[in-house]
């Protein structure tokens, strides 16, 4: 038996298979949840968390065709959770933060139980197309373990037919031992018992980061389990990170939009802090001075 072989790097996976009746889109994600859980000193809930997240957006990207695009998903919801983002840029480039990143239960199962600290919300895609495109897409959850609230989206908002599969296993110390996952789409054209073979390797298909800690690359899992004895092609193998956009400019550029009057009432300085990377950015006295001069009303 050939050895299982890991992916040197995260990478995002699109392609077809049975002869284009279906397409997929699959993800090792692994190196950029551990940056992300490091970054915002994430607690295994919300490690979990986002981590199934940033799959998930990260194969959504793989649709993105301009370069200087990106998709966002957002959850909303009510429970202890509250909510989190990620934005995923066309290049594969990611950022994303949580509301409560360091929530944290006595009872330790209560830290990996992802649905029942979500309670009622939605999960909303937003893909900024260029061109001053935008479609946003939202649906309510269904059960807050992202896989199958992505899965209802296509369901109910596109009718397309599709399976979702993300995993995250972490260590005792949060580390993020595996992430990633797959999505499988059926085609309106695809032959019944195509959708049959595919459903049976699916139902025997272990959890994709058990699979990956154990030494598999992604697409080892889709040829040796998700389409075993099925023909497939991938089209698109692309690098995923973590990467922010962040720079003082662009926090410049927010700080002339609160006009004279407020940046007056900062002239002790300020500190503002990015979300998604948590670099800081200090303006003293003389900076927010700057700033204030450079607005000029007509």
């Amino acid at each position: 038996m050939t050895k299982p072989q890991t992916d040197a790097n995260d990478c995002i996976l699109r392609g077809t298979a049975y002869q284009d009746q279906f397409r997929f889109f699959a993800v090792n994600s692994t190196k950029t949840a551990q940056r992300a859980r490091d970054l915002h000193d994430l607690s295994p809930l919300v490690t979990i968390l986002m981590g199934r997240l940033i799959s998930a957006t990260a194969m959504l990207s793989a649709e993105l065709k301009n370069k200087g695009t990106n998709v966002c998903l957002k959850l909303d919801c009510s429970g202890e959770v509250e909510g989190a983002l990620v934005i995923c840029e066309q290049d594969g480039a990611l950022r994303g933060y949580a509301r409560q990143p360091k929530l944290w239960f006595d009872e330790p199962s209560e830290n990996f139980e992802i649905g029942k600290h979500t309670g009622k919300g939605t999960l909303t895609i937003i893909k900024e197309l260029g061109m001053k495109k935008t479609f946003t897409g939202i649906c309510e959850l269904v059960s807050g373990e992202i896989g199958e609230d992505l899965a209802n989206y296509y369901h109910k908002s596109e009718q397309v037919p599709t399976a979702v599969n993300l995993g995250v296993l972490i260590d005792s110390n949060a580390k993020v031992r595996a992430s990633g996952g797959f999505i499988i789409q059926e085609m309106p054209f695809a032959d019944p018992a195509a959708s049959q073979s595919i459903i049976d390797n699916l139902n025997n298909t272990p959890n994709v980061s058990d699979l990956m800690d154990m030494g598999y690359c992604i697409e080892d899992i889709l040829r040796t389990f998700v389409f075993k004895d099925i023909d497939f092609t991938v089209h698109l193998n692309q690098t995923l990170e973590y990467r922010c956009n962040c720079s003082r400019e662009k926090f410049e550029r927010a700080l002339i939009l609160l006009g004279k009057d407020e940046l007056n009432e900062m002239l002790d300085g300020i500190s503002p802090v990015c979300s998604y990377c948590g670099k800081e950015y200090h303006f003293d006295t003389e900076a927010i001075q700057g700033l204030i001069s450079s607005i000029v009303y007509t």
